[in-house]
């Protein structure tokens, strides 16, 4: 496995035995019900997932992804290269720490009213257009706005995209 970039997310498996580790939110089903909450870590170049734990309780979701990053220092004899996750996997302390690990790290933040307010503020000459170099795709020209922010007491960069086909922009 090459171990260049992983994808870490959690997942809710539905629970129909007598004792669940709570109600989770089950896209399949469109609704919270009881179910275990999953962690899971895929490679992303070769799509094998590498590591999982369903053990979680409430509380420690935050720091499950250093849970995969010290198993996979144990196995590999080093930190995973990149890691890519949405928002809810850790907290902006956990940000933090990843970036004083110095683990390069993408994650798509929350869009927040303030943050949808922030990019419709912008003036359009803010934005710079990049070309995708994706034959197939069908929106190959997004515009691109980077900052650089403060969090947890880092400074990380952010980007806003948008022209990728979706109503509203992510920020990375």
């Amino acid at each position: 496995m090459p171990g260049e970039s992983f994808n870490l997310d959690f997942h809710s498996v539905p629970y129909y035995g007598t004792s669940p580790g709570g109600a989770h939110y089950v896209s399949a089903r469109s609704r919270s019900q009881p179910s275990i909450l999953v962690f899971l870590a895929q490679d992303a170049g070769t799509h094998v997932f590498c590591y999982s734990n369903a053990d979680l309780r409430k509380g420690e979701q935050a720091e499950e992804v250093f849970q995969f990053i010290a198993f996979w220092k144990r196995t590999h004899g080093q930190l995973p290269r990149h890691l890519v996750f949405d928002s809810k996997l850790t907290t902006y302390q956990g940000l933090a720490r990843l970036d004083k690990m110095q683990i390069p790290f993408i994650t798509l933040r929350r869009r927040s009213p303030k943050l949808l307010k922030e990019i419709a503020l912008l003036p359009r000459s803010a934005w710079r257009t990049i070309e995708l170099d994706v034959p197939t795709r069908k929106y190959r020209t997004p515009r691109v706005y980077e900052q650089t922010i403060a969090l947890a007491g880092r400074v990380l960069r952010q980007m806003f995209v948008q022209d990728l086909g979706h109503d509203e922009p992510p920020s990375c």
